[in-house]
């Protein structure tokens, strides 16, 4: 039978040796075989997370460097959560943490943003719609809105209050002469929900000024069509809302380092944290 014994650990470290210790953690991350970060929707590209990337300050460091200890292997010890804060006990900002405290703690699994109904990692419908700031929008299936930042970081840093769930969605494509693929329409339903999120105005004006008998539009009516296209475009510009920020400051670095959500750099975090947790090696598969 085995038992979870928690330690609290107070490391000090001498200011002249901060960098060392950072340097041997990330010559440490580097030989043990690197965390990946994904560069695309479908998981087809990843690169390797830098070491100064994932080890950016001395909290970091030491986290790596306590999960590398062969000593607790030798013992038969399994290191099962790391986490870590710098200062005093009253600082009680966590690091890097394990999948047990993530699931424990609602303030690390990601904060409602603003204009959002839902926690970021709650199931809604499982496709959501983001009403980008310049008038486009984008279509995601995700299990969750963290999931979808994640998967459209790959074209820009989307807000949580951005996204919206959509149910039904359904959309239909056609293969062109060209070879191309093409849309050729949407759901009544589903289209219905697009206009009504994404460009309630235009769709006002369109439903009292274009003529219904089939004939065509006065100058007057497509000027005003004009006027109201450009203004959906901008409409959202100044009210942008700001990224949400990280939850850890492990997170808040990768953040500003990779220029993506904080949501998004969480959810990086996490699978860093993860890695510590799962990685094996060829000596036995102690936790890098």
């Amino acid at each position: 039978m085995r038992k979870t014994i928690t330690l609290e650990i107070a490391v000090s470290v001498d200011e002249s040796v901060e960098q060392r210790a950072i340097q041997v953690a990330r010559e440490h991350y580097s030989k043990a075989g690197g965390s990946r970060v994904r560069l695309d929707h479908k998981g087809e590209r990843w690169r390797e997370a830098l070491p100064e990337e994932f080890i950016p300050d001395t909290v970091s460091a030491m986290i790596e460097l306590i999960g590398a200890n062969h000593l607790l292997e030798d013992a038969g010890v399994e290191v099962t959560a790391v986490s870590a804060r710098e200062g005093g006990r009253g600082e009680t900002q966590p690091q890097l943490v394990g999948e047990a405290e993530l699931q424990e703690a609602p303030s690390l699994r990601g904060r409602t943003g603003e204009g959002s109904e839902a926690d970021l990692d709650e199931f809604e419908t499982g496709a959501y719609l983001c009403r980008w700031p310049n008038g486009d929008f984008s279509l995601v299936t995700a299990n969750t809105r963290r999931e979808a930042l994640v998967q459209l970081d790959e074209w820009d840093v989307a807000h949580p209050s951005q996204l919206f769930p959509l149910e039904p969605c359904m959309v239909d494509f056609r293969l062109n002469d060209l070879g191309e693929i093409e849309l050729k329409q949407f759901g009544e339903e589903s289209e219905d929900l697009i206009w009504e999120i994404s460009y309630p105005e235009l769709h006002a004006l369109l439903s009292q000024v274009v003529p219904r008998d089939g004939t065509e539009d006065t100058a007057e009516v497509k000027e005003s069509i004009r006027q109201a296209v450009q203004h959906e475009r901008t409409r959202l510009w100044k009210n942008q809302p700001e990224s949400p920020p990280a939850e850890t400051e492990t997170g808040r670095t990768l953040q500003k380092r990779l220029g993506t959500a904080g949501p998004v750099a969480d959810y990086y975090v996490q699978e860093m944290a993860n890695r510590i947790l799962r990685s094996k090696d060829d000596k036995g598969g102690r936790p890098n």
